[in-house]
């Protein structure tokens, strides 16, 4: 049962700008800070403000050693079972940013070099530097930060296509103005009993694209800037015809760790942005339709009526 025919909508995917979620079961799609970071939509720019003002917020904190701020603005990111997407149906509620993370996020904040240096200064990089952060938390964490545009963008689309709400009670909504969490009382609809968050489907990436993301990173490191680096490669042993250092040589030195990709970032102080304007941003793309359909739907497109 997705939202387009439980409201009787009369279009697939292709005709919403939603994500057309199944209601009772996981999606395997996840909300993409990075991609919110390039649209320029106004939409995805009240969003980034949403980050920005949060991740400034926190970082401001643990490095004042307010940790107890800190660990409040971190206490609001539990799971957010509304929108459907991740493994909402997979997991227990709420398990998403417990306490021992929460601990661990802070410190990691205070001790990690790419934070300390600035290096690190957009939300959507920590997938990039942080242990523990998969697709699926850095997902449930962004939707909670922008939870009330979310909202916003929810009613707005309801009011477009017609489809019915009711006042429900939301906990912890981050409020861009005082940096609280508040609850309060909000329309949107709801699926036997349970609340609706709709999400942009341009915002959304696949399972596997942190992995990839944080892969490309690495292996842009190693050929555009270790490769390059003399005092990096006097002590890698070359496997190449006459002594060459290969590229398999260097990662064989240097093999994938967040703690190298922040160390990195640090001696070569361009690698993070010419990487993010070079590099990711030509390859960085919303999801088509078909790709969206292929995991919301049974069979694509087949049963949609």
């Amino acid at each position: 049962m997705n939202i387009s025919n439980y409201y009787n909508l009369g279009c697939q995917q292709s005709n919403l700008d939603f994500v057309d979620v199944r209601l009772n079961t996981d999606n395997l799609l996840f909300v993409d800070p990075r991609l919110i970071e390039n649209l320029q939509t106004p939409l995805a720019k009240k969003m980034n403000k949403h980050l920005e003002v949060f991740w400034g917020d926190l970082i401001k904190n643990v490095k004042s050693k307010s940790f107890d701020q800190a660990d409040y603005l971190l206490s609001g990111l539990s799971e957010p079972n509304e929108t459907r997407l991740g493994f909402a149906f997979s997991k227990h509620y709420g398990n998403s940013v417990g306490y021992k993370l929460r601990q661990k996020i802070a410190q990691t904040i205070y001790n990690n070099i790419a934070v300390k240096t600035g290096v690190l200064s957009h939300f959507s990089d920590i997938e990039l530097f942080f242990e523990d952060i998969s697709s699926d938390r850095i997902s449930d964490m962004t939707t909670k930060i922008i939870k009330s545009v979310l909202i916003e963008y929810t009613q707005e689309q309801c009011k477009l296509h017609k489809i019915p709400m009711k006042k429900v009670y939301q906990k912890d909504v981050f409020d861009l103005t005082t940096s609280k969490w508040v609850n309060k009382s909000v329309e949107l609809p709801e699926y036997f009993g349970k609340p609706i968050i709709f999400i942009p489907k341009n915002i959304v990436r696949l399972q596997n694209s942190a992995g990839k993301n944080i892969n490309c990173f690495y292996r842009y490191a190693i050929r555009q800037f270790i490769s390059n680096d003399t005092q990096m490669l006097k002590d890698v042993s070359a496997s190449g015809k006459e002594g060459k250092i290969l590229i398999r040589d260097i990662k064989s030195k240097y093999p994938l760790s967040k703690e190298s990709l922040s160390n990195w970032s640090i001696k070569f102080g361009k690698l993070l942005v010419d990487y993010k304007t070079n590099h990711l941003k030509g390859r960085l793309r919303v999801l088509a339709d078909d790709e969206i359909a292929e995991i919301v739907y049974e069979n694509g497109y087949a049963q949609v009526g």
